[in-house]
């Protein structure tokens, strides 16, 4: 299917969309480079040798363009998590899911902690960066299927008696906020080890959320066996280095 999609593109479509990489690409690295305060429509037409006119042809405003970077990062969060839940074996319990998960954004973040920030930002500056619906809207849905594995996992649990029963939309978005808040912290974390240890709190924290929610600690599908699963496959920051 995908591949017959591919080939009836016509040979404008396909430059189009060639040229629309090319252009993310570049104000991608503007972002890493210098913050979201360094793109600008001026330096990336440059940079790409357009006009700054020529840059709308492809998105209506600096929001749509932001809203295209975005959208990127997520895509790239959910190839982790579906690259960390592959290094499970097929029989490991629900809540093990749930922790590899965890692991597998926490990789996400090490490895790519521009695009990290770039999420961070979207999601914790106090302005709204989006002011379009058309703009939000696509943010919003990418988000949802970035998270889709984890509510999976959830759903899962609860359906084999690991958690109470719960709303599982609710639950993800309570562990993605929680692990998220803390891997912000990574910066402060350098100047009081003890106290912000990240690694640490991002494990308690999400063990705490799954026992408050009915999960037992210490049975064969519990939390304790969840953490130990996860341990066993070693560092996942490593072995995700060459996720896309």
């Amino acid at each position: 299917m995908v591949h017959d999609e591919v080939t009836t593109r016509t040979p404008r479509e396909r430059r189009h969309e060639e040229n629309l990489r090319r252009i993310l690409d570049a104000a991608m690295q503007m972002v890493e480079r210098g913050g979201l305060e360094a793109l600008s429509i001026n330096q990336l037409a440059e940079a790409v040798d357009y006009t700054p006119g020529a840059l709308y042809r492809y998105f209506g405003s600096k929001d749509a363009l932001l809203s295209k970077l975005v959208t990127r990062v997520l895509e790239d969060v959910r190839l982790h998590l579906d690259a960390a839940l592959a290094l499970l074996p097929a029989k490991a319990p629900p809540l093990a899911r749930v922790l590899v998960l965890v692991h597998g954004y926490r990789a996400f973040a090490r490895k790519e902690p521009q695009r990290f920030g770039l999420l961070a930002v979207t999601l914790a500056d106090p302005r709204v960066l989006l002011q379009k619906p058309d703009d939000a809207a696509p943010v919003v849905l990418t988000m949802m299927a970035a998270m889709q594995p984890l509510a999976d996992a959830l759903d899962a649990a609860a359906l084999a008696g690991h958690l109470g029963e719960g709303d599982v939309a609710e639950r993800t978005i309570s562990i993605f906020a929680l692990v998220q808040g803390l891997l912000q912290m990574s910066k402060q974390a350098r100047h009081a080890p003890a106290v912000l240890d990240v690694e640490r709190l991002v494990i308690e924290g999400t063990r705490a959320l799954l026992l408050g929610w009915g999960a037992k600690a210490n049975t064969h599908g519990g939390v304790n066996a969840a953490i130990d699963h996860v341990a066993a496959l070693g560092d996942l920051t490593a072995r995700l280095g060459d996720a896309p």
